[in-house]
């Protein structure tokens, strides 16, 4: 491979996207050795950068459908005559008399049930979209160019599989605080006095002890995705996959999910000005409609933009650690073809025993 920069994209003379080595089927663009947490965040940002709207473009697949999910959330505030008058002796927005009790309670019902099957939507849309980051990432850090349309293509037909990955993943974060907070929850139910003390004593533990293991264990399956993509894992074999190759690298995929998270807010940070002054409109009886477009416009924005960073990341330690565990370098270095999706029984025997002997 010709010796470059580790955050240089591309060979000296080789276009980006194009094989970085004549008669190669696949040659890396970037160069492949273990990364420190630096470099590897950098290099996030290196890869982003090449490609941003590639990436910005999936991204904003599920930022489309989130900003309709966020409008429908904004609905209710219309819907219930929160926009009619403010009764400035009281202090509070007096609701139209058409709007009876049960009149209310069958909008609230059928405004929560519209939001569950467009939550459970987005969760298919925006673990396909996820898939797509994966492969669009492969092919710019293996050397070949692709578009949004044909990393879709190329991953939508195994959705079940991605939301499968999603659901264990989220499941695997919930389950071990849910359980002492649900029985938490009873107890405190019951009313009596020994019993709700106890369940006060679950719920905190399910915060305090539970929360900590529940992202442990999301940490351990946070490969999953990348494995199916790029190796063609079905569900159960890529979440094996993901544990084995997030040993040793639990820390850094923590710090890529806090970065992911300090952006989210960031971008969250930007609506808060616009949020408030909707608020504050509709509470007195007046309208904002135009300030809410413009807060639903942000989150757009924001979410389509912050989205890849973290898919990337993991992306790139998903490479990083084949490459530490595996050799996967030297296995492209001597043929790549068919190297991505080699099955780790095959690559594992050619290990190297000290990586001063990678390449630069």
């Amino acid at each position: 491979m010709t010796p470059q920069n580790w955050e240089t994209p591309a060979p000296a003379g080789v276009p980006m996207g194009a094989p970085a080595r004549a008669g190669s089927e696949m040659a890396a663009v970037y160069a492949m050795r273990p990364l420190s947490l630096g470099e590897l965040l950098d290099r996030t940002f290196s890869v982003y950068r090449s490609r941003f709207w590639l990436f910005a473009g999936i991204g904003a697949i599920s930022a489309l459908l989130q900003t309709g999910i966020s409008a429908l959330q904004l609905a209710p505030m219309h819907l219930m005559g929160m926009a009619g008058a403010f009764d400035a002796a009281k202090g509070r927005t007096t609701v139209p008399g058409t709007f009876q009790p049960n009149y209310l309670a069958g909008i609230g019902v059928g405004m929560a049930l519209a939001l569950i099957a467009v939550s459970l939507l987005y969760l298919l849309v925006f673990v396909v979209t996820q898939a797509a980051t994966v492969y669009a990432l492969s092919e710019v850090y293996l050397g070949k160019t692709t578009t949004i349309g044909e990393s879709l293509k190329a991953t939508i037909a195994k959705w079940y599989r991605y939301l499968g990955i999603g659901i264990w993943q989220t499941g695997s974060m919930m389950w071990v605080p849910a359980i002492p907070m649900i029985a938490g929850f009873i107890l405190i139910a019951t009313k009596i006095s020994g019993l709700a003390i106890l369940g006060g004593v679950l719920i905190f533990l399910g915060i305090a002890g539970g929360l900590p293991v529940g992202l442990i264990l999301w940490l351990r399956n946070s490969l999953a995705v990348q494995a199916t993509v790029v190796e063609g894992l079905t569900v159960r074999p890529s979440m094996a996959r993901s544990k084995v190759l997030t040993s040793g690298a639990k820390g850094k995929v923590f710090v890529l999910l806090l970065l992911a998270g300090a952006l989210s807010y960031a971008a969250s940070l930007l609506q808060m000005p616009l949020m408030l002054f909707v608020m504050f409109t509709v509470a007195k009886g007046g309208k904002a409609v135009v300030s809410e477009i413009a807060m639903l416009l942000v989150g757009f924005v924001g979410h389509s933009l912050v989205q890849p960073v973290l898919m990337i990341g993991l992306s790139l330690l998903y490479f990083d650690q084949r490459v530490r565990k595996e050799a996967f370098d030297l296995v492209m270095l001597m043929g790549p073809g068919d190297a991505v999706a080699m099955p780790p029984a095959v690559i594992a025997p050619i290990a190297r025993t000290d990586d001063a002997t990678l390449l630069p």
